[in-house]
């Protein structure tokens, strides 16, 4: 059949000049994306209401607008019964983040539609072409139900729902925000010391060919969607999709994280360009960033200690670079000592960048980034996990930020005082 817009992987990377924009939604206005079963929606839904009734209502046409507009997408999947053999504790709820992870690329190849980032972080530019051709919001809302349902065999319906609604979207984003929260909390249940295999991801290789994500319990992917559960979910879903197993073999520094098998995946995977990688370190050849990610650690010589910078933050840092600066040699699948980018999961793992000290040894971080993990921590719920939350809490709280310190020298003095 033929589609009713223009779709091909050949747009995938499109720019979208200034001149030549439409409208742009998300950015720094609320918008997010989300994949879940009925069964997943109906328990996050705190209200009970039918939300979904009204939810594409709003966006029955693109219309032009200078100004960033709200924006949101969900898409309710059923999964085929008995399609999957789950095993290694791995269930069908693991299956919606799969789905979800492709949205981005899906709308990327549709001619004259940019997408960018992930979960309620998301960007859309819509360029004058693409709607002067015809693009609506009902035409993508069709052509994602279509691409779901040809890429993935285990779903049995997709049903597309967008809004622009500002309304809309505010109910939507904290029903997704529930779902995330549920999916990060029970990742974090799990060590990499108590799983056989990891996984590896090529998804990003479309746009960094030398990328490998490698993804542990204990390191979630670098573009922080996709936990050790659900890779392989994925993994079994689709043995020969671009999320594969990574058998785990000799580990040959534990402290770094480096171990035989991830080496010989990442080597294979990424041509020969990458041949060595230490999981929880960002100085001793870390682990490599794709196309999407939402934290760079990078190391600060001068005080030796360790600073984090959300895309949040477009003021510079300490070190007199901005995210988008970091961001524009950090992300290409090169090996550069001294800077990562990693996924927000991973901030709560006891392994995080453990080689050169962890947490105890970041001495600056964003404001914004601070505050989201500070509420974070808060909102844990009362466990056997609570005291190393309390913990976490005290030191993120003594950690500086760009309203405490502005650069270096004054980073130096803040940490003799």
């Amino acid at each position: 059949m033929k589609e009713e817009i223009d779709v091909s992987e050949l747009y995938v990377g499109e720019s979208i000049r200034a001149n030549d924009i439409f409208a742009t939604f998300g950015d720094t206005a609320p918008a997010f994306q989300l994949a879940a079963t009925a069964e997943t929606l109906n328990k996050a839904n705190k209200s009970n209401n039918s939300f979904l009734e009204n939810f594409s209502k709003a966006a029955e046409s693109l219309e032009n607008s200078e100004k960033t507009s709200a924006f949101g997408l969900i898409i309710r999947i059923q999964i085929k019964e008995n399609q999957i053999e789950m095993k290694d504790g791995i269930s069908n709820s693991d299956l919606e983040a799969v789905v979800e992870k492709k949205i981005g690329d899906f709308l990327n190849m549709i001619s004259g539609v940019m997408h960018e980032y992930t979960r309620d972080k998301i960007e859309i530019v819509v360029g004058k072409k693409a709607v002067a051709t015809g693009l609506t919001f009902e035409k993508i809302e069709r052509f994602l139900s279509k691409a779901v349902l040809e890429e993935f065999p285990f779903v049995e319906a997709a049903d597309v729902f967008i809004t622009t609604d500002l309304k809309n979207v505010a109910e939507g984003i904290e029903i997704a925000r529930e779902i995330y929260k549920a999916r990060d909390e029970r990742a974090l249940s799990l060590r990499d010391e108590d799983v056989k295999q990891f996984y590896g991801c090529k998804i990003c290789q479309n746009g960094v060919p030398a990328h490998v994500c490698v993804i542990t319990p204990d390191r979630p992917s670098v573009c922080g969607t996709i936990n050790w559960f659900e890779a392989g979910a994925s993994c079994l879903a689709n043995p020969d999709g671009p999320i594969f197993e990574i058998e785990k073999g000799e580990r040959i520094d534990e402290n770094g994280g480096e171990y035989s098998g991830v080496n010989e995946a990442v080597k294979i995977g990424s041509g020969g360009e990458n041949e060595r990688v230490l999981l929880y370190s960002i100085l001793e050849k870390p682990h490599t960033t794709g196309a999407v990610f939402d934290i760079i650690a990078f190391y600060i010589p001068e005080v030796n200690g360790i600073g984090l910078v959300d895309r949040n933050t477009k003021t510079p840092t300490v070190n007199w670079m901005t995210f988008q600066e970091m961001s524009d040699f950090t992300g290409y699948g090169t090996q550069i000592s001294g800077f990562s980018g990693v996924g927000k999961t991973y901030l709560f793992s006891d392994k995080f960048l453990q080689k050169e000290g962890g947490w105890e040894n970041v001495v600056w971080m964003a404001k914004s980034l601070k505050d989201e993990m500070l509420l974070k921590i808060k909102s844990m719920p009362e466990n056997e996990l609570t005291a190393k939350w309390k913990k976490l809490e005290k030191r993120i709280s003594e950690i500086p930020t760009e309203a405490d310190v502005s650069n270096i020298k004054e980073l130096e003095n803040y940490s003799n005082d």
